[in-house]
């Protein structure tokens, strides 16, 4: 896993991880691709982590070679978001209007948080409903106010049985300055993969930093701090 010291959901990667002795050459020469194709825009660069996941354990990877993998796509993730622009990506309102998310991010006109998850990862569904928000209502506490915009993840299983998506947009909403409903593939295209994912962000939409997971310790107020102080 990723970037942090803690849970995270993956939505696809770990039942690629198979556990045999083998080289680790196709996932670095996969991984050198991804890194070369980078676009002159300066916007966020998708990192298929499913795709670099195959790849690399076609014919299996020793215990070692697995930890390998995860810090490799952690940064490989890092060098494509931050310091990136926020590409167009289209995203339902809670009206069910189809809205370009750079176009309501742009009327915000400060430093934000995006964070992101679907509602099937239990570590993701606590941060939205309980842990971020917690932590957020400390920092604004101590410090000041910052926005907080969730992007909730519509998979598969909502389209086909929407009363638990609904029922969680309304436990969101009052802790949440904006919600959009945002489809798996354009969560991809922010590097939003893992549950749950934050992207700390500029007023001028460029990524200060990206976080996945949530620590041992169920806080992310330290968090807050380092990357919105």
């Amino acid at each position: 896993m990723y970037g942090e010291v803690g849970y995270i959901c993956w939505d696809k990667l770990v039942s690629y991880y198979i556990m045999k002795k083998n080289s680790i050459i196709s996932f670095c020469l996969s991984l050198g691709l991804i890194l070369s194709c980078n676009k002159p825009d300066n916007f966020i660069i998708e990192t298929d982590i499913e795709k670099i996941a195959i790849n690399a354990s076609k014919n299996g990877l020793t215990v070692e070679q697995n930890g390998r993998l995860g810090l490799l796509i952690n940064d490989s993730v890092k060098k494509n978001t931050i310091g990136k622009s926020l590409p167009v990506v289209f995203v339902s309102n809670l009206s069910h209007q189809k809205v370009n998310l750079l176009d309501e991010l742009e009327k915000v006109n400060s430093d934000f948080v995006l964070i992101s998850s679907d509602i099937y990862c239990g570590f993701g569904g606590d941060c939205l409903r309980n842990i971020f928000p917690l932590s957020l209502k400390k920092y604004r506490a101590n410090y000041k106010d910052i926005q907080a915009i969730c992007l909730l993840k519509r998979t598969e299983s909502d389209i086909s049985d929407s009363i638990n998506f609904i029922k969680t947009i309304q436990e969101l909403k009052p802790l949440y300055n904006s919600i959009y409903i945002i489809e798996e593939k354009d969560a991809n295209r922010l590097n939003m993969n893992a549950n749950p994912t934050r992207l700390y962000v500029t007023k001028h939409l460029v990524v200060k930093n990206i976080k996945v997971g949530i620590n041992l310790t169920g806080d992310l107020y330290d968090e807050i701090v380092q990357n919105v102080k």
